[in-house]
């Protein structure tokens, strides 16, 4: 093998734990990569001088570092595509600045992208709370040769995601657009429209990244997050003719079912109660299951 990977990698108030996702990307195996970091902080803020700071450092360590600054906060849809665009690879890779590669994260994917001449892959991801313990483990609920059809339904009813597990081959990136410009579900959205483009999508069966988050982080629990939601329901819906009706219930139920933690978290207790009957109203056995699910993170 001896195609080029880029890293891209977007950072935002995190100058602390930049160096660490930098590291993890220029330690890999695998050594045919660019990592290209793109500044979204604002120009002449505290956050971009302490940035550049910690940039000069790693610079000289690494010359297949790139270091890009927006020339203002675009927030991350365009940070990544930003990164896209001065890529230079074969191959397209993502990491959040507070996250990590494990060290054969690059060479286990794109070994399996070539062999079986996938046009984009996803793999599973570990979280960990802020004293290193493991939290969880996302598996795909994938199995590879999947038709388009296959895709979508499960990409509706659990998310082929996330950012970081995600190798794409750059012409089909691009040529698909790469990221919309929303206030969330970027990713989401970026895997609709791989599998609306008809690219095969495949999956590598194995935990090398290592996702970290604190603990009132489990759940995105801010307001600004109501909107997104509502919008990320709307993307699935344009595909509900895929889902059976008890499917379509299960999604609509946890769409509920999060905008009730949102809610709670934010003490607005009227919406909160009025999503959660919501919830129980759609499908009460999936309300059920939703709530031992994420019983543990509810108001957290």
């Amino acid at each position: 093998m001896n195609e080029k990977v880029s890293i891209v990698i977007a950072t935002y108030h995190r100058c602390d734990l930049l160096p660490r996702a930098v590291r993890s990307a220029s330690e890999q195996t695998y050594k045919n990569v660019e990592i290209i970091v793109v500044d979204d902080n604002p120009p002449e803020s505290e956050e971009r001088l302490k940035t550049e700071k910690v940039m000069e450092e790693l610079l000289r360590g690494d010359e297949r570092i790139i270091y890009l600054r927006n020339e203002k906060n675009a927030g991350g849809a365009v940070s990544r595509n930003n990164g896209i665009a001065r890529s230079t690879g074969e191959y397209v890779a993502f990491l959040d600045d507070d996250d990590e590669y494990l060290p054969e994260r690059i060479e286990v994917q794109l070994r399996e992208m070539l062999a079986r001449g996938w046009d984009v892959s996803v793999m599973d991801g570990a979280t960990y709370d802020d004293d290193g313990n493991e939290i969880s483990v996302k598996k795909q609920r994938l199995s590879n040769g999947m038709s388009r059809d296959e895709l979508m339904r499960v990409h509706m009813k659990y998310h082929i995601s996330g950012t970081n597990t995600f190798m794409f081959k750059a012409e089909k990136l691009r040529g698909i657009g790469g990221f919309d410009d929303l206030p969330a579900c970027q990713e989401y959205v970026l895997m609709q429209k791989a599998i609306e483009a008809g690219l095969t999508v495949g999956y590598v069966e194995r935990v090398l990244i290592k996702n970290h988050i604190s603990p009132g982080e489990r759940l995105s629990t801010s307001l600004k997050k109501v909107p997104a939601q509502k919008l990320l329901l709307s993307k699935k819906k344009e595909h509900f003719d895929l889902l059976s009706r008890k499917e379509r219930r299960a999604v609509i139920c946890r769409h509920h079912g999060v905008l009730f933690n949102i809610y709670l978290k934010n003490k607005k207790y009227a919406n909160a109660f009025a999503s959660l009957a919501k919830c129980v109203l759609v499908s009460p056995s999936n309300a059920w299951r939703w709530y031992k699910e994420y019983k543990n993170k509810i108001g957290n």
